[in-house]
């Protein structure tokens, strides 16, 4: 790992001394945030949820697991570019090294456009996106890149299918362009999950893993309801709980799952509950797919 990409943290995510080479999981920040059209902000998230993260107990109810069973590095801050583009170079670059080398890369935003930069390295077959918003919108602003516009981007770019989930914001540009591409795009409303329960996304999302090997997920805290994730860039009323979104990740993870993110986190909005929120969801995904590696017992890395 190139020692010159990150700008090391004052803390590290749970506290890990983890070292790279010993490490399965690797932790990193990128503090992108130009392009936001509401709150800003989301350039201090990484450090506000490893802060956060430090006071998680370390046993996972969910899958039995224990801090000390999960090797997780954190190499800090992502030193980013001159601009959006050159921050997304910088992500493209960590990612495909960590990958590279066989570890699953965790991404901590930022605003949401960082994902792309991960998307460009890894392209999978499937992208999993938790998200109030569909960010499928030709441009926003007069901008073409930004956390408004990146999905319609990385479809342009990727030969993959992307299935957003809790989505319940969008433009009629974007709800065209969904009909316009069906065989490309897929949605789970947060409303027919509300009413329906976390099991019609689990059923969708195991109709596009069925024909997927490699997968990538995402999550923009916005998909949860701002009485659960108040600062966050864009806040949606009507969105899904802690315990809905992990239900449906631990639902379906398994090792074609090979990076994952967390963005949208604008903790000076709050009193540190969204960071909280944010730090235990990375927490259980990362408790999740080593579960699924301990059932395997192989290795789950991209190399």
């Amino acid at each position: 790992m190139k020692g010159d990409m990150f700008v090391p943290a004052l803390q590290c995510f749970i506290d890990t001394s983890i070292s790279f080479e010993e490490a399965d999981y690797v932790v990193f920040g990128a503090p992108l945030d130009l392009t936001g059209s509401y709150r800003r902000g989301s350039r201090f998230a990484p450090g506000f949820i490893r802060r956060a993260s430090a006071d998680l107990e370390g046993y996972s109810l969910r899958t039995g697991l224990r801090r000390s069973e999960v090797r997780i590095a954190d190499m800090g801050d992502m030193k980013g570019g001159r601009d959006t583009e050159a921050h997304l170079e910088c992500v493209a670059e960590a990612v495909g090294l960590i990958s590279s080398s066989g570890k699953v890369p965790v991404m901590m935003g930022g605003e949401h456009t960082v994902t792309l930069g991960a998307l460009r390295a890894m392209r999978p077959d499937l992208v999993v996106c938790f998200d109030a918003h569909l960010d499928l919108r030709e441009s926003l602003f007069g901008l073409g890149l930004s956390h408004a516009t990146f999905m319609r981007r990385a479809l342009e770019e990727l030969d993959a299918h992307i299935l957003f989930i809790g989505c319940r914001a969008f433009s009629g540009e974007e709800l065209r362009f969904m009909e316009e591409n069906p065989g490309r795009l897929g949605m789970v409303t947060s409303l027919e999950i509300l009413r329906g329960g976390f099991e019609r996304a689990v059923e969708s999302l195991r109709e596009a893993l069925a024909s997927s090997s490699s997968v990538y997920l995402t999550i923009d805290m916005d998909v949860l309801d701002p009485s659960a994730a108040p600062a966050v860039c864009n806040p949606v009323p009507e969105g899904i709980s802690v315990t809905t979104l992990l239900d449906i990740i631990t639902g379906v993870m398994d090792l074609r799952f090979r990076g994952l993110d967390l963005t949208e986190v604008t903790p000076l909005y709050d009193s540190g509950l969204t960071s909280t929120q944010a730090a235990y969801i990375i927490l259980e995904a990362i408790y999740s797919l080593e579960s699924a590696r301990s059932r395997r017992g192989v290795d789950i890395g991209g190399g």
